[in-house]
């Protein structure tokens, strides 16, 4: 499983536990040091990794009725196990993390804000409404145990930051996040220009016939080495220019319009990145960022209009962005553009998916949210997993020895001109920057995990092996088959 999308599970073999085989209450899973755990939180674990882990299978982004539990999957550790095997272990570890962070959340003397309540109450709403309650029902799953999973997750956050978080006992410096980015991020700029035409083949018109003939080998040669010449001529150009101009943007502004090619989104093989609203956590619920304007109802006298950044967090009242409040059938006043650390402001979008540009000319006659949208041509590239990690990215990390010069490079597709700068530079990943949570979680979260399992070393556990029997992956796949069938027959 990656690093990247995991919370490392490690072994739980320390923790004592005893059998509760002549339990007849099927309700319940086990009891932790005298905490009687819900057999639908054992249960939703194992569903909602099934679920993932089978999105993931199937290569479609939903699961259909089919026979998953025999293939392998990665683990934590990285070995290759069958996903009806993994799925007990990983639900039985989740659920006595529940146990712990409810347990240390108590001890620390940590409270939920009105906003905490909010956030895990529509959490579970859309939660029951997506999975539908008829479905987790047949699943054994109810309302209480999925409130339950989410006020879990909450405390897990806010312990997190408790300890590593500004002011905690285990917080990190600046210089720790620079470190870690030194030693973890690229950070890089560049233009991709393809060597070969898109088709290998050219058709000829015959005056005769008009059939349509294909190039030989030889000719198929001739033209890739045209094309590749004139790729390399204008890799050269722009080398020139990037090592004559200290600004690469205004190379790659160049670059994109002498070839027509628009700024797009890029990773590892485009000239341009365009950052998209993502929902933070602890921030506002990804569906509630999904709704941009609601249905009027009775034409209400005022309106409400939103603003929210990159992160899904609306702007507050001391900003230039903050809400307004206007009539209905007015517009909106468009707001000052908002600023952001190495990253250009492109416009407000209607959208969270940052797909249909808001015009402030048009009349507001319901509750109204905007999405702020921004530009930017650099990469900002983890390295964790360098391993998986493309050739060319590693050939960045670890070829291109100095920051601020242009290089040229080649791969079998593209010629790439590329600067390479200092990724310790980017303020936004420090102490209060735009990335600093996600940075933090990056960097904390393995060691909290072994936190986490260090509450659980003297848990005394009476499991109920009865309930553990009826509640198997098997079962859950044979619930999820037939509710899939139900559906599809409708």
């Amino acid at each position: 499983m990656s690093k990247l999308r995991k919370i490392a599970a490690f072994s739980v073999a320390s923790i004592m536990a005893v059998s509760m085989a002549g339990c007849s209450d099927m309700s319940k899973i086990m009891t932790v040091d005298g905490v009687e755990v819900n057999a639908g939180i054992y249960i939703n674990y194992m569903l909602s990794e099934y679920t993932e882990q089978t999105y993931s299978l199937s290569g479609s982004g939903a699961a259909t009725s089919a026979n998953y539990l025999g293939q392998e999957i990665e683990n934590d550790e990285g070995k290759k196990v069958k996903l009806g095997d993994y799925l007990p272990d990983y639900a039985y570890e989740q659920t006595l993390d529940l146990v712990a962070v409810d347990k240390q959340f108590e001890k620390l003397g940590l409270e939920f804000s009105a906003k905490d309540n909010e956030e895990i109450n529509s959490a579970v709403k859309n939660y029951m409404e997506s999975m539908t309650e008829e479905y987790l029902s047949e699943q054994g799953i109810s309302k209480d145990s999925v409130t339950k999973y989410f006020t879990a997750e909450k405390q897990k956050q806010l312990i997190f930051y408790h300890y590593y978080g500004l002011g905690g006992e285990k917080a990190v410096s600046n210089d720790d996040i620079k470190n870690y980015l030194k030693d973890n991020y690229v950070r890089y700029k560049m233009i991709s220009i393809p060597r070969t035409t898109e088709a290998t083949t050219a058709a000829s018109t015959s005056t005769s016939n008009e059939a349509t003939t294909t190039q030989s080998p030889e000719e198929q040669t001739k033209a890739s080495k045209k094309a590749d010449k004139q790729a390399k001529s204008i890799a050269d150009k722009y080398l020139k220019l990037a090592e004559k101009n200290d600004n690469f943007d205004q190379v790659i502004s160049q670059y994109n319009a002498e070839t027509q090619e628009p700024t797009t989104a890029a990773t590892t093989a485009t000239t341009a990145t365009t950052e998209t609203t993502t929902v933070a956590e602890g921030s506002m619920d990804s569906s509630e960022a999904q709704q941009t304007t609601t249905s009027a109802v009775d034409e209400p006298k005022e309106i409400h209009v939103h603003f929210y950044n990159q992160n899904g967090e609306e702007y507050g009242e001391d900003t230039p962005q903050k809400p307004q409040i206007i009539n209905s059938g007015e517009k909106a006043v468009r707001p000052e553009d908002p600023v952001r650390d190495f990253y250009t402001f492109d416009n407000w979008y209607s959208d969270s998916s940052l797909t249909s540009v808001f015009d402030f000319e048009q009349a507001i006659t319901a509750e109204t949210s905007l999405f702020a949208k921004f530009n930017t041509n650099e990469n900002m590239l983890s390295m964790i997993e360098e391993e998986s990690a493309s050739d060319l990215s590693k050939y960045i990390k670890n070829s291109i020895k100095k920051f601020n010069k242009p290089v040229l490079y080649k791969d079998d597709n593209n010629y790439y001109v590329i600067v390479k700068y200092d990724p310790t530079e980017r303020s936004d990943y420090l102490v209060d920057g735009d990335n600093y949570e996600n940075i933090l979680t990056e960097m904390k979260y393995d060691e909290y995990d072994e936190l986490i399992k260090s509450w659980q070393k003297n848990f005394k556990i009476k499991k109920n092996d009865k309930a553990f029997k009826k509640y198997t992956p098997s079962k859950i796949e044979e619930i999820h088959n037939e509710y899939t069938a139900g559906q599809n027959s409708q």
